[in-house]
């Protein structure tokens, strides 16, 4: 069966800041910001063939994971070579260790600097 769509080309982030987070995902990531554009609230990020984009919303309300008061409506999983180190950058790059561990040390959760939460995964087993 063939279907009209060929690819995923982005996946878009509501956010407060849009080039703050972009420049985050950057950091975190080793991707590239591949545009900021301020007028419009919007900036994106290539990681690898991948890429995130990001919209700041007027009025945003951050998730606040794992409550379903503001639920997280996303997250994102990323596989990391060294879990440690992978935390230790995350945090100097503003992330923090999200208080819940439901994976206990298989895998950590923390939230970006705007609340969204996503997980630092090691390398499978």
């Amino acid at each position: 069966m063939s279907t009209a769509v060929t690819e995923l080309l982005a996946f878009t982030i509501d956010c407060s800041d849009a080039s703050k987070l972009a420049r985050f995902y950057a950091a975190l990531t080793g991707g590239t910001v591949t545009g900021e554009y301020p007028e419009y609230g919007y900036a994106s990020v290539a990681i690898g063939s991948q890429n995130i984009n990001f919209q700041g919303v007027q009025n945003y309300s951050s998730p606040q994971w794992p409550s379903q008061e503001h639920p997280q409506q996303f997250h994102l999983d990323f596989r990391v070579n060294d879990l440690g180190a992978a935390v230790d950058q995350a945090t100097g790059l503003g992330a923090t260790v999200a208080s819940e561990q439901p994976g206990g040390d298989s895998y950590r959760v923390m939230v970006d600097p705007d609340g969204h939460p996503f997980c630092l995964c090691p390398p499978k087993e």
